[in-house]
């Protein structure tokens, strides 16, 4: 009786109400159906936020199963559609294997059967239907096609839902989910979305050349990112040696993590990349700056927000976030808060293979087609297979005389590593290079430019990832000589066959007076290029008499001349981690210090000398200066100033060569203060962020009046303000690496504090901080210090040497900095800024608590901890060392803890 009421109450509501019953809401039975004929009809989220169901499409009478934004006014908003691609037999995924090529990363594909992903853009017809059949299968039907179906009959499914979230969600017993559309992106991600390994959102195909964008996870062997990448057509027919997408943009890099990595928009409107077991690091594509929970927080937040938000890759290869706004100038729109690409010519494919140009507003582009292409009807993009044109005979033999070369001036190319025939670097002329593309039977375009006044010269077999505007570079496209090149291009007929001419005569009286001209035009050139070549020459000369005046960016060295300079590098100052340093000696009697470095860095050229040129505009009397660099084949140099009292550790540390340096207190103290300075700058006062990573004393040099330097950046990151901290590979030097470099914990500026504070101890003391020739009192200094400190007797813990002349007020000062540095919670640590205001004095230094690493220490026993090392150590002195004490990097442990 109570089940016959229920069901006449919900008769009368519809028959009531019947526009109502067109959108279902809540939790949707297997046996439902939704039809394409009836537009009104969806499937919608309890609070009507999102909508599941057919949508219509630019195109008469043509629907896409999708799910939109139900409540916003004008054209649907779509987030995910199941039916942009075709016929399931053709279903496949591309799992991509990174290339990297002249500082351009493209992707490999590798081909794997996939379910659930269809050919693109394939809507149905007014007779399509959504069935929820009884077996719990979503099964989308064209007549009597089966366009997509969830594949999820057998599992269990007992009901459907869509979400506030957006995600449209099938349950199955005890609420586990059989599948959801979160599963299976298409072009967008919302607010708790999670972007795996394993996912990739896919723009729709362009409409002229079948090419289409798509973000995912770009693996490689030790770290991964976020990549945009460029993909040809799906029916493209290219060798297997060849790429079919190219990757032009890429997010942070993560490396040396564990556990599951996820790129994630919180509901701040913040994206990134979370990892770990509990999803408790993070990284920042884009951080809102009203977002202060942070990503890694938000992943365990599933409920919808009251601000819309979406990320959506687009059909021109950007990825951007949008932020639903109820009021711009009176009007309600969506409104964009980040893109990944700013200049659109940046973008792969964005004219199909045509050329990008770049227009005045800086935010717009058009595009010119290569000769021999052209565009189709009101098509931007540009189309034409170029890889048809200049192949080879039959017997491979060269058809140069059915070829000429085009030439596009002011422009350079996209193209992977598969498409590089050959690289000449000893090509004068831009014309040479053109040549060599025509007799060459493979080629169909070269490139031709100069990079640091060297020119280079790119052979190239295919042309389909598109060019760009580059006024230091000309491309040469050969074309058929019986045909048409593209009005914008200038083509030259090299190779091309000459008609006869009646008026031939009348040409060569106009002919003589044009090559008179270019005589003379060409002699006025060749004067300019004297003077300059002669003036350039005399200000080198001046420079190599007087390098170090030099103020400004470092200055570009020839390896010949650092050879000379050093005595063929004869005179060895000391090694660092990252390679040798020696003394080298200018004309005018002044000195410099080259270091020599042994591994060439794993990124280009350009990008080492973008990272020189950012740590040589770096000034401040506390830093070591970089005056120049040289970058030649796979040399890779740095020039300082030369210190003429060495590293800190020669006058601290006592040794039979140097028993008569040493430093009073006053000059130490000023030393500490003077190097937190330094440190406090390239933290908190540089446009980027720098981490240094190895503070020790042997990175500490003296000038002639003892004012300390920081040197050695070979170990630094580079990291841009906008990021909170960074994740890299363990870097540094044993005995100053912070805690969370062993924990695997994400690096900030912190680590570098930690290393200020092993440091300034070993300046208190006069000693290494793990000392095993001492007894079992103090052979650890950190915990015997701390435990003279409370007892009252910090100057016991001083340097020996400075008996009677130690300021006790400053020395409890810096021993409590240094305690407060070196403690294990990153956020008990202070600024570097901070630890200058309280070692100066302006600021009062609380007591710190003992760092935790000392305390388990003590608890476990100093008396049984200095038995164990001191048999390692034993074992350890029986075998010779040769290398510089303390002075190689190392990617272990830190020995802060003996253990």
């Amino acid at each position: 009786m109570t089940a016959a009421a229920s069901f006449f109450t919900w008769v009368l509501f519809f028959l009531l109400v019947p526009e109502f019953g067109r959108c279902v809401s809540a939790q949707i039975g297997p046996g439902s159906r939704l039809s394409a004929k009836d537009q009104n009809q969806a499937w919608v989220s309890d609070n009507g936020t999102f909508a599941f169901g057919f949508t219509p499409v630019d195109f008469p009478d043509q629907y896409l199963l999708a799910i939109w934004f139900a409540e916003l006014p004008g054209d649907r908003t779509v987030v995910w559609s199941a039916n942009r691609s075709g016929r399931i037999a053709s279903h496949f995924s591309i799992s991509r294997v990174t290339k990297a090529f002249a500082g351009k990363s493209e992707l490999k594909p590798t081909i794997s059967f996939s379910l659930n992903h269809l050919s693109r853009n394939s809507p149905v017809g007014t007779s399509a239907f959504l069935d929820f059949d009884t077996t719990g299968n979503l099964l989308l039907l064209d007549g009597s096609t089966t366009v997509w179906t969830s594949n999820t009959s057998g599992v269990g499914v007992e009901a459907a839902i869509m979400s506030e979230t957006g995600n449209f969600i099938l349950y199955s017993a005890n609420q586990r989910i059989a599948w959801q559309s979160f599963s299976h992106p298409s072009d967008t991600v919302l607010p708790g979305q999670p972007l795996t390994v394993s996912l990739e959102l896919k723009s729709s195909n362009s409409s002229s050349h079948g090419g289409y964008y798509t973000l995912n996870m770009l693996q490689q062997p030790t770290s991964l990112s976020l990549a945009l990448s460029y993909n040809l057509p799906e029916s493209y027919d290219s060798s297997p040696d060849s790429y079919n997408n190219y990757s032009y943009w890429s997010g942070p890099e993560i490396s040396n993590v564990t556990g599951e990595v996820v790129a994630f928009l919180d509901e701040a409107g913040s994206f990134g990349v979370v990892y770990g077991a509990s999803s408790d690091g993070a990284v920042y594509v884009y951080k809102n700056d009203a977002d202060d929970a942070g990503l890694s927080s938000a992943t365990n937040q599933s409920t919808g927000s009251s601000v819309l938000r979406r990320i959506t890759l687009e059909t021109n290869g950007n990825l951007r976030l949008y932020r639903w706004d109820n009021n711009v100038n009176g009007s309600r729109q969506w409104v964009p808060e980040w893109a990944a690409v700013s200049n659109p010519c940046d973008i792969a494919g964005i004219c199909g293979n045509g050329i990008c140009n770049l227009e005045n507003n800086m935010t717009n582009s058009s595009c010119t087609c290569l000769p021999g292409s052209s565009k189709s009807g009101t098509q931007t993009q540009c189309y034409g297979n170029s890889s048809v044109t200049g192949k080879c005979g039959s017997q491979h033999e060269n058809l140069t005389s059915q070829f000429k070369i085009a030439v596009v001036q002011q422009t350079n190319y996209y193209y992977s590593d598969s498409s590089v025939i050959a690289n000449y670097s000893d090509m004068e002329t831009g014309s040479k290079c053109g040549d060599t593309c025509l007799s060459d039977c493979e080629c169909v375009a070269s490139v031709y430019g100069l990079s640091d006044e060297k020119a280079y010269c790119w052979i190239l077999r295919d042309l389909e990832f598109g060019g760009f505007e580059d006024t230091g570079s000309t491309l040469f496209v050969k074309v058929e000589s019986n045909g048409s090149s593209n009005p914008e291009s200038n083509t030259s007929g090299s190779g091309a066959s000459n008609d006869s001419d009646p008026n031939a005569p009348n040409k060569k009286v106009v002919v003589l007076p044009i090559v008179l001209t270019m005589t003379v035009l060409i002699g006025l050139l060749c004067c300019l290029l004297y003077f300059s070549v002669h003036r350039r020459r005399s200000m080198k000369r001046a420079l190599q008499n007087s390098v170090l005046v030099v103020s400004g960016a470092p200055v570009n060295f020839s390896f010949r001349d650092l050879q000379c300079w050093t005595n063929n590098f004869s005179h060895l100052l000391g090694t660092g981690g990252f390679g040798r340093v020696y003394k080298g000696s200018l004309g005018d009697s002044s000195f410099i210090a080259v270091k020599k470095l042994d591994r060439v860095l794993p990124h280009g050229e350009k990008e080492f000398i973008t990272e020189v040129n950012t740590i040589g505009s770096m000034h401040h009397m506390n830093l070591v200066r970089l005056c120049g660099y040289c970058s030649e084949g796979s040399q890779r140099l740095l020039v300082y100033e030369f210190m003429i009292n060495g590293s800190l550790d020669k006058w601290i540390f006592p040794s039979p060569t140097s028993q008569d340096r040493l430093l009073d207190w006053s000059t130490r103290f000023h030393i500490a203060i003077g190097t937190a300075q330094g440190i406090a700058y390239f933290h908190e006062q540089c446009r980027d962020r720098i981490i240094h990573c190895d503070i020790k004393p042997e990175n500490i040099l003296l000038d002639e009046n003892f004012c300390p330097k920081v040197s050695d950046f070979g170990l630094a990151k580079l990291m841009a303000r906008e990021n909170s901290h960074v994740v890299t590979m363990v870097r540094g030097t044993r005995g100053y690496l912070a805690p969370e470099w062993v924990s695997n914990r994400p690096i900030t500026v912190k680590a570098d504090v930690y290393s200020y504070g092993m440091l300034l101890l070993e300046i208190v003391g006069g000693r290494r901080n793990l000392d095993m020739t001492r007894d079992v009192e103090d052979f650890f200094y950190p915990g015997w210090a701390f435990k003279e400190m409370e007892n009252g007797t910090p100057l016991k813990v001083a340097d020996r040497r400075m008996i009677g002349t130690v300021e006790e007020e400053e020395l409890v000062r810096a021993l409590r900095v240094a305690f407060w540095c070196i403690q294990d919670e990153v956020s008990m640590r202070p600024s570097m800024g901070e630890v200058v205001k309280m070692l100066e004095g302006p600021v009062d230094v609380n007591v710190p608590p003992m760092p935790q690493t000392v305390l388990e220490l003590i608890e476990e026993g100093l008396d049984h901890v200095y038995k164990a090392m001191r048999r390692e150590f034993n074992q350890l002195s029986s075998f010779t060392i040769t290398s510089h004490p303390s002075s190689r990097a190392t990617c272990s442990y830190s020995t802060m803890s003996p253990r």
